[in-house]
């Protein structure tokens, strides 16, 4: 969605800001979903992604490549597999199974008490074609994702993006993310990170640090 509001200078420092990651944080995400109708068995379907580097190719296209263009290209290394490519993203929404159960409300609860930032990796495109079955994602006071800015986490300029357009010191963000990787990263830029396994747990770490959720 393009309408997501942009910093408009400094967020004010007394209270954490909060920066959730999308996928397996506020929304499911499982890429076997959409390729569920094309393969007998989940091990079929796990043998398919091996062979073709599936999770390689897609973070090309959280980086920025369209989804077409990728198409094109993988169909062409692998022919045999080309109606698989193409129908996965025509299938995109039954990736994307369903919420993450509870952090909705926490993300909600904390914007009724001031911003709440968000760091994806996530091509626009399907991005765009997500937010329609969860309006929520909307709502975010500011969003970078990978696919606008061409940079994947963990990749530390990313970070320094969301801060620079919307003057957020790193040291003031509690980032939320399910990858220890992306965690790291963030900490080691500067923001205090909470490695996401389940609401419960996450409620708890961020009344911790004096958030009400």
């Amino acid at each position: 969605m393009h309408s997501l509001s942009m910093g408009k200078g400094p967020v004010p420092t007394e209270r954490p800001v909060p920066v959730f990651d999308i996928g397996q944080v506020l929304l499911r995400w499982d890429p076997r979903g959409a390729m569920a109708p094309h393969f007998d068995t989940p091990e079929a379907i796990d043998s398919f992604m091996h062979e073709v580097g599936f999770m390689e190719w897609h973070a090309r296209q959280d980086a920025g490549r369209p989804v077409a263009e990728a198409v094109a290209s993988h169909a062409a290394l692998h022919p045999a597999h080309a109606g698989i490519f193409a129908a996965f993203y025509d299938n995109w929404l039954a990736s994307v199974p369903g919420e993450v159960p509870g952090t909705r409300a926490i993300f909600e609860a904390l914007l009724d008490q001031g911003p709440v930032f968000g760091i994806s990796n996530f091509s626009r495109e399907l991005f765009d074609r997500t937010v329609p079955a969860y309006p929520f994602l909307g709502r975010f006071t500011g969003l970078v994702l990978s696919g606008d800015v061409g940079i994947n986490k963990p990749d530390a300029r990313i970070y320094a993006i969301l801060c620079e357009r919307h003057g957020l010191e790193p040291g003031r963000c509690v980032f939320i993310d399910d990858s220890a990787r992306n965690v790291e990263a963030a900490r080691a830029f500067g923001m205090d990170a909470l490695l996401f396994t389940d609401a419960p747990s996450l409620a708890d770490a961020l009344r911790a640090r004096g958030l009400a959720v």
